[in-house]
Order: C-alpha cells, then structure tokens, then sequence
C-alpha cells in the first residue's frame, strides 16, 4: 500500500512519460493528481517548486540519474508488515549525497534532503500490546489508527510543511489522510561561539595531558625524579596506576582480612548489568522489523534479567552506604569530628569534572560526531535537555527540578547518590554517638521510604508493565526521587557499621547459620528477578492490581539490598568460599577503577550508535548479546581516555591542595570516589559507585 502511495504521489507531480503499470488503475484514477499539478503551477514561484518540477523532469523518461537516485532512495513497502514491521527507512547516504547542478540560476543546486513520512492505514485495530511502542514511536491508546513510517528524499529547499500539503492532496482520495505527517531532516547548525568555546577548553585540556606526559617521560628518561604538581595529568603513571592489579595478602587461618576485596567483583558487575540492560532498551526502543518477537522475548523467564535489571542500581546505593558509613566511623573514632567543608569540596571535585565534560559535549559538540536517520531527533534531545539544565546536572538537583527532561538521562543516579552524601552526617553521627539505639531509627526510614513509593503508587495508579506504555510519571514520582530510592542505601548504612564494629574480630557462626543465610540470600535474589515477571506481560499485567505493583516495588529494592548485604557480610568473616574468590579476583580492579567513566559515557555512546542507525532492527538476544558486547569494548576504551584525562589528573590535584602530608587513615576520610587507589589495598576505599 505504500509503494503504491509513493507512486502515486510521484505520478502527482507528472505531465507524462511514465510508465506506471504497477499502480492499479482504480488508484490511478482516483488520485487527485490534476489537482496537484495546478497547484503546482501556481506556486511556481519558489525554489523548492521550481526544483520537484525539475525533479518531476528527470524522471519523465528516467533519463536523469540524479532524479532516479532520489526516487531509488525511498524506501519501499516493508517486509514482514504482520510481524509488526511499519518502518522502512529507506537510503538515507544515498538521499544526502545526492547533488546536482541544473545549470538554471532560478533553480539552482538540486541536494538531497531526507524526510520520513508517516501514512495511516485507516484500519482501527484492537491490540493487546502496544504497537507504536514496539515500533519506537511514542505510545497510543491500545484502539488506534495504526500505519507506515517511510523514508523520503526531496530536495533540501522543500520545506515539511509545503510537502506534506502535496501528499495530502495527491492522496486524499484514496488513502486516509488524517494523521499523515511528514518529517525533514534538518541541517545541523554551524558551530557557534559554546561550541568553539568547548572546542578551545578540550584542547587546552589535551595539551595539558599531553605536556605533562612528556615532561614525566623526559625527567624519567634522564633519571631525574618528576615533579608530581607537573606530572599529575601524565598518561604514563596514571595509565600505570589504573590499569594495576594487586594481589591482596593472605591472612592467617582464622584471622579476618582488613579489605573488602569482593566488592570490585560486585562493582563490576552490577556496572556490566547496568550497560547490558540499556544495551537492551535501545534495541527494544528502535524501529525493528519484527516487533511482535518482542512478546515473545518478554513471556521467555531469561528477559527478567532485563525487565528486573534496574535493582543493579540498588545494588550501587548499598555499596554506597555501606562506604559512607565506614569511613565515616573511621573518621569520626580517630578526630572525634567531621570536617564537613572539606568533605562535601572533595566529593565535588572528585565527581564534577568528568561529568562536566560529558555534559558541555552533549551540548555542544555531539551533534557533529555523525549521522542518520534518527540522528537529528536523538542529538536535538540531549543537546536542548543540556542547554537548558547543564546547571541542575551540575549541582547534583535534577531528579528533583527536571525529573522529565534529565540532561545525561542516566545521571539521575548521581543527583541520589549527592543528595544522601550531603545528608549522611545527620545519620551516621548520631550512629556513632549513640550506637545501636539510632540502628531503630535507620530502619524506620526505610520503612517511611517504602510506605511512601506504595503510597504514590495507590495514589496515582501507577504500574511496572513498561511494554503496556508504563507511565513517565512513575519515573519521576518514585524511580527519581531520593526519598523513594533511599531505602537500599539505608540498608547499606546499617551494614556499614556492623562491618566497623566488627573490623577487628571474625563473627563466628555456625555452619547451619551460613548455610540458610546464603539459601535466604539466593532466594531473595531469584525471588526479585522472577517475581515481576507477570507484572510485566501485555495480556495480564491489567489483571493485576495496583497494590501487587506498589508492594513489589517497594520491597524488591529492600530486599535486593538485604540479599546482596549478606553476601559482602559473609565474605567479610570468611564464609564466601568460591564465591569470594571469584568476586575478588585481581582482574576486576581495573574494570573497578573505570565504573564512573563507564557508567557516564556508555548511555551517551548507545545514543550516538542507535541515531545512526541506518535500517530497522532485528530484535533477538543474540543480535542484543553481541550489540552489548561491542558497545561495552567501545565504552571501556573511551573510558580509559576519559579516565586518564578527566578523572587521573583531579587526583593529584587534590593531593597539591591538601599536602602530602595524609596518612593512610586519612585517605580513607569521606572519599567518594578513590580512583588511584583499591579495596585491595590497606584500608577500604570509598569510590562511588553509580548506576
């Protein structure tokens, strides 16, 4: 039908000399393509009228390779149209590169512009899942008029507007044509004064890399000690220290080790888990030609591991209390005080450069690293979302102030995880004041945490079922918000300080004990994967009341952090076996140290790579597994680079500020984010952990 359509509409535009034979000739007929050509006559004035009637010319007796490359970059009818495939996208290089000089100064450089038309069936169709959502579009009501997204090419002085008053008049007789929109490309904008402002501040930054290596380079070569102010942006040491791997020392029978080692494994991880599901999401997002697999993907039990992945970000929060806490304590039993000035700056400075730089290039110079037919919508949304709140991305505020336009989608997290740093003295002193009388209050938190996310959900009648266009209010009422999410995190305080008041004995259990700790702790784990499940299945979700949502909401995030507690728990005091020794392998200190470059840049890096898609998508786990794992390998090896340059050098910057003066103990002060150091070493080292 839509082949025919396109015809149609080019036969619009003709006097004669095509041949059309494919088009019936009822659809000939009844094409209001006199109409058209008269209106055409009329406007004959402007340059996009003047260039479709040399268009119109070209092909009159397909004599013109230019206007049958522009024709032969339509795209065509779908295949696989009952397999939910509605896109063709076309040949979007083939449309662009098209650039022909008519000789004719009226008329000028013919170019090609790519659009997207989107054409209705006009057929109402009851659907039990929802199509424009699969499809990659924004998401209808389940009864609506359903239809083809097809790629375009005219020429670039044609604006949207004018095109689509064409087709609307060429097939308003045939086909329905409310609902018919029409889309164009529009050119990226020049670089301006932020964009060659941010070009200037990412040399400046290189050079400085750059020199500093080389004055390190040169002082070794000439045996000469460095000077650390000017060796501190150095890619050779600080490629040498993240990318070491240190093997923690063995303790006697019985002894307890003084590190936390399995936390690199479990950091890793949960990081890993957090790139496979986005990985995931953006292929379920994009236009694909089997949509209707999708049912079948999310009926399969495996899909929990993406439908159930985002309690990888609770996974973070309890690694996130549960460092707060200890160094806190430590802090606290050594000056008796908390030097809240100097810790809230050195989160700061630990955290904002290397998010500083990801958002000034999404909003500046992303735009420009490439191309597609997805390319212009996906740059023009982060590029506005940075422009207009690169402020509250900075301040740590957005989950809060613009919860639905995040600028850095992702980076939610860290407005959390700041927002209960900069409030965690209120609680963890009190901790240390009066003990384990204060452990009632932490859990009376978590309990008002959990009420208040069964609440919204009554309230506003919110459900899970992302594939049965789950709302966006449910992410900006409790999947944001720190008072929804603190509960992991509460949990991971209270682990802190048992594991600070144990630090020095090995909590002896019994056999019995360890074993139902990890059976209840595994049993947990499955349990949260699998139970949301059917809340996420398109044919039953509905059946399904709001309470079963709120409640398993709540509790999941809870109970994922009580679960994976005990793990690190029984690591700690030697009950992990093979466990511990997989979660602290060496291998994983590196991977450690680049958690935060990964985790900001592999989202931006995802976008990037789907808006430049150039055909629909085939959705399958294994086409998912092997996106992931390129899109990873690509990830990790820009975050060395970012690591290096924007997270390495703070490092030394922050040792000229505060001297060298600063003993292990002290290391371990309120450190967010301890890139240069790992949980292997003498002391646990608090580096954030995000998600």
């Amino acid at each position: 039908m839509a082949i025919l359509a396109f015809a149609a509409i080019l036969s619009s535009f003709l006097r004669g000399g095509i041949s059309l034979g494919t088009v019936p000739s009822n659809l000939w007929n009844n094409l209001n393509w006199q109409q058209v050509l008269e209106n055409l006559d009329q406007r004959n004035e402007t340059k996009c009228d003047l260039q479709l009637q040399a268009f119109v010319d070209g092909l009159a007796n397909f004599n013109s390779l230019w206007a049958i490359r522009m024709l032969d970059a339509w795209g065509k009818l779908p295949p696989g149209v009952l397999e939910g495939n509605l896109v063709e996208m076309g040949n979007y290089d083939q449309c662009r590169g098209i650039s022909y000089d008519t000789q004719q100064e009226a008329v000028g450089v013919i170019q090609g512009r790519y659009c997207s038309v989107s054409i209705p069936f006009g057929l109402n169709i009851k659907r039990s899942f929802d199509m424009d959502a699969l499809a990659g579009r924004a998401a209808q009501p389940t009864t609506s008029s359903t239809g083809f997204t097809i790629g375009s090419c005219f020429p670039d002085t044609c604006e949207a507007v004018h095109l689509e008053a064409l087709l609307k008049t060429a097939i308003g007789s045939v086909l329905p044509v409310e609902g018919l929109k029409l889309s164009c490309e529009k050119p990226i904008p020049p670089m301006g004064a932020k964009e060659i402002a941010a070009i200037v501040i990412f040399s400046l930054v290189a050079v400085l890399v750059i020199l500093s290596t080389i004055y390190e380079i040169v002082a070794l070569r000439t045996s000469r000690e460095p000077n650390r102010s000017l060796a501190m942006g150095s890619l050779y040491s600080n490629g040498i220290n993240l990318l070491k791997m240190s093997i923690g020392s063995k303790t006697a029978a019985g002894a307890k080790s003084s590190t936390i080692e399995c936390l690199n494994g479990i950091r890793v991880i949960s990081m890993v888990w957090v790139v496979f599901c986005h990985n995931y999401l953006m292929l379920l997002s994009a236009p694909n030609s089997n949509p209707t697999a999708m049912l079948d993907w999310i009926k399969s039990y495996h899909s929990v591991l993406v439908i159930s992945g985002t309690v990888s970000v609770d996974s973070f929060f309890l690694l996130s209390g549960m460092l707060i806490c200890w160094s806190m304590l430590k802090e606290l039993d050594k000056n008796r005080y908390l030097n809240l000035p100097l810790m809230y700056f050195h989160r700061y400075l630990r955290l904002t450069p290397a998010l500083a730089a990801v958002v000034l290039f999404t909003a500046t110079l992303m735009k420009y690293i490439g191309s597609g037919p997805l390319w212009n919508s996906s740059m023009t949304m982060q590029e506005v979302a940075c422009d207009n709140y690169w402020w509250s991305a900075l301040l740590y505020v957005q989950n809060y102030v613009n919860p639905k336009k995040i600028c850095i989608g992702h980076s939610w997290y860290l407005s959390v995880d700041m927002q209960l740093y900069i409030l965690s003295p209120l609680i963890i002193y009190p901790l240390w004041r009066w003990g384990r009388k204060i452990l009632i209050a932490v859990v009376c938190l978590v309990l008002l945490s959990m009420g208040c996310v069964i609440a919204t959900f009554l309230v506003n009648d919110l459900r899970l079922a992302f594939m049965g266009g789950a709302s966006s209010d449910r992410m900006k009422l409790t999947y944001f918000p720190t008072h929804t999410r603190m509960g992991a995190w509460l949990i991971g305080v209270i682990l802190g300080y048992i594991l600070h008041h144990t630090k020095n004995r090995r909590v002896l259990l019994p056999k019995a004990i360890v074993a139902f700790g990890w059976l209840i702790s595994v049993g947990i784990l499955l349990l949260v994967l699998f139970t949301n499940h059917p809340l996420q299945q398109p044919g039953s979700y509905a059946e399904i009341s709001v309470a079963v949502n709120a409640i398993y909401e709540s509790f999941s995030r809870v109970t994922w952090a009580c679960a994976l507690g005990w793990i690190v728990f029984a690591c700690v005091n030697g009950y992990g076996g093979p466990i511990n020794t997989f979660l602290s392998l060496p291998v994983w200190q590196p991977l450690g140290r680049l958690s935060y470059s990964i985790y900001l840049l592999h989202f931006q890096l995802q976008i990037m790579l789907a808006g430049s898609r150039r055909n629909t998508a085939h959705f399958g786990d294994i086409e998912a597994v092997h996106n992931f794992w390129g899109d990873f390998g690509l990830t990790v090896t820009l975050a060395v680079l970012w690591s290096l340059v924007f997270e390495s050098p703070i490092v030394g910057l922050e040792k000229l500020l505060f001297g060298s003066a600063r003993t292990p103990a002290s290391k371990e002060q309120l450190v967010v984010k301890e890139s240069r150091e790992d949980l292997s070493s003498s002391s646990v080292t608090n580096k954030t952990d995000l998600a």
